[in-house]
């Protein structure tokens, strides 16, 4: 049986990741302040994430893509599961804005109601998707507390 594979983007990749995020809407990555993973499934890229840094406590969980033909094989699952234990990288929290429906997802991996006050910019972010961002959806800020 097949496995989803992770791992990390190296540098010269970045245009394929931009790629993929600009045919979503998706904000593009920038190599420096992320850390990006690509999910692989028989040898294919399938899909991808990233964690962006905010500040020295704060990254952002986000940039989930699965491509549509790798749906229901856990690409997503593996992706957040992998972002969420990277230990290379030191933070107090992360935090997450995914639409309402995917509440029990990110819930799973001990996302919730945010205990402290976000940054601004993650703040200014969550009013955005509600407000200007024209989704359709409700948009949820969570946080996961790392002890």
């Amino acid at each position: 049986m097949n496995t989803v594979k992770i791992r990390r983007i190296s540098e010269d990749e970045l245009p394929w990741v931009n790629s993929c995020y600009e045919k979503i809407g998706f904000k593009s990555s920038k190599f420096s302040n992320e850390f990006i993973v690509i999910a692989e499934f028989e040898n294919q890229k399938c899909g991808l994430g990233r964690l962006v840094k905010i500040d020295e406590e704060n990254w952002e969980l986000g940039g989930i893509f699965v491509n549509d033909n790798y749906r229901g094989l856990g690409v997503a699952r593996a992706i957040v599961s992998y972002l969420c234990s990277e230990t290379d990288l030191s933070y107090k929290n992360i935090w997450c804005l995914p639409f309402e429906d995917l509440n029990n997802f990110y819930h799973g991996f001990g996302f919730d109601n945010p205990k402290v006050t976000p940054p601004e910019s993650i703040s200014e972010k969550h009013l955005w998707c509600n407000t200007l961002a024209g989704y359709t959806k409700k948009v949820l800020l969570l946080s996961k507390h790392i002890e």
